[in-house]
């Protein structure tokens, strides 16, 4: 029998039958190709999971990086600070007689206000800092850091002042005082810095840079986050409790 186009019924049915047999074979064909890749050490991109996670990674990094510095905690001082400059004889080795410095005696005592910030810096990190595994992503913390610190000039005054001394009467030197007030000032501005470190805040930045940072790791990789920090880092949080 003919069909109106000419090709026999016969024919037809003979196409039709390798046409179904060519669709059968397809995911055999593709199966072999896919083995034939992985025995050569070909791996296809869109079965690659690693190359699927680094770029999970990487947009991570890149969100967390834009984060900058953060300022995460603050802690202000307000104390009374007392400072000394006291005069002492000098020997001359040449006479062996003893000479005096006209400088008098101070004291002086300050009452000092300022702050210092804590923060943790993430514009260094790299992709060592995070690692996937299956439903959870572990974040490496950046070291926290004494930011800064100051002494807030404004609000910081000579509470009392003292000159004695052999000299001190006969050979005022007001020039001498004013020096020994602003050393007195760079002191107490240094020992906000080293209150602050006693106080804890390092160990109180590390804590809140786990609030500020869990929600948004969480909304960005959609998974449990945890973190970790270098033993380096703890051990030198540690020495200053």
């Amino acid at each position: 029998m003919i069909l109106k186009n000419g090709i026999k019924k016969h024919d037809l049915r003979y196409m039709l039958k390798r046409y179904k047999l060519a669709l059968l074979s397809i995911p055999w064909i593709l199966l072999l190709i896919v083995l034939l890749l992985w025995s050569l050490g070909i791996k296809l991109p869109a079965f690659n999971k690693e190359v699927v996670e680094l770029k999970n990674t990487t947009i991570i990094l890149e969100r967390i990086e834009e984060l900058g510095k953060l300022e995460l905690v603050k802690f202000n001082f307000k104390e009374i600070y007392d400072y000394q400059a006291i005069s002492e004889g000098k020997i001359n080795s040449s006479t062996a007689l003893r000479t005096y410095d006209f400088n008098p005696d101070l004291k002086i005592a300050l009452i000092a206000s300022g702050e210092a910030v804590g923060c943790i810096d993430l514009r260094n990190m790299d992709l060592n800092n995070i690692e996937i595994e299956k439903d959870t992503l572990f974040f490496k913390m950046p070291p926290p850091e004494l930011c800064y610190h100051k002494l807030d000039l404004e609000n910081s005054r000579v509470y009392d002042f003292e000159r004695s001394g052999f000299w001190s009467n006969i050979f005022p030197d007001d020039d001498e005082v004013t020096r020994a007030v602003d050393k007195a000032y760079r002191e107490a501005e240094d020992q906000i810095r080293i209150s602050a470190l006693e106080s804890g805040i390092l160990e109180q930045t590390t804590v809140n840079g786990e609030k500020v940072l869990r929600p948004i790791l969480e909304k960005i990789s959609g998974k449990v986050v945890v973190f970790t920090y270098n033993p380096e880092n703890v051990r030198l949080q540690q020495e200053y409790k």
